[in-house]
């Protein structure tokens, strides 16, 4: 079972890929964790110091590195299905479950993590949900080729046994 969360930044594809994979004994990955690791950079380094093609290669790198690996979840980042074909490789190798979340709920959010979010610190709150608004836009068609498309509101500790039960 390979499991792969998408969704945009601030949906809680970490949150509950950690839940998830607890309550099913697998083995939770975190996408930017694995690139921090494999670099010795933290994302925002990576960013200031080499950019976004150079992040979006060492994101493909490390997700195509969990090709030999099974029984895991793994915490995407928001842009990972838009590049280099991932969200049809994703698809490919496993089971893709796109967590939405409204805009209202992705701007508070965001807001109070933006020093930590590279594409969005030097942005105000106008800024910040213009960028929200944009980017799902762009995105939207790569993120709704995923298997299951699952409306965070409406999940609960549950949601993954469902899950399981009709997909898996």
């Amino acid at each position: 079972m390979k499991i792969f969360l998408l969704g945009f930044m601030g949906t809680g594809k970490t949150h509950w890929g950690r839940l998830w994979a607890a309550q099913q004994n697998l083995r939770f990955f975190d996408l930017d964790t694995e690139i921090e690791k494999h670099t010795g950079l933290t994302i925002p380094q990576i960013f200031e110091q080499h950019g976004e093609d150079y992040f979006r290669e060492q994101e493909r790198e490390r997700l195509h590195s969990f090709e030999k690996e099974d029984e895991f979840i793994l915490s995407t980042g928001g842009g990972t299905p838009c590049f280099y074909n991932n969200m049809q490789w994703m698809n490919e190798n496993g089971l893709t479950i796109y967590l939405v979340t409204p805009l209202a709920v992705l701007k508070e959010r965001l807001l109070k993590e933006k020093m930590h979010r590279p594409l969005i610190k030097r942005l105000d709150e106008r800024g910040i949900e213009h960028f929200i608004e944009n980017s799902i836009q762009k995105r939207k068609a790569y993120y709704n080729e995923a298997h299951i498309i699952l409306p965070t509101e409406s999940i609960s500790d549950i949601t993954f046994d469902e899950i399981k039960r009709k997909h898996v």
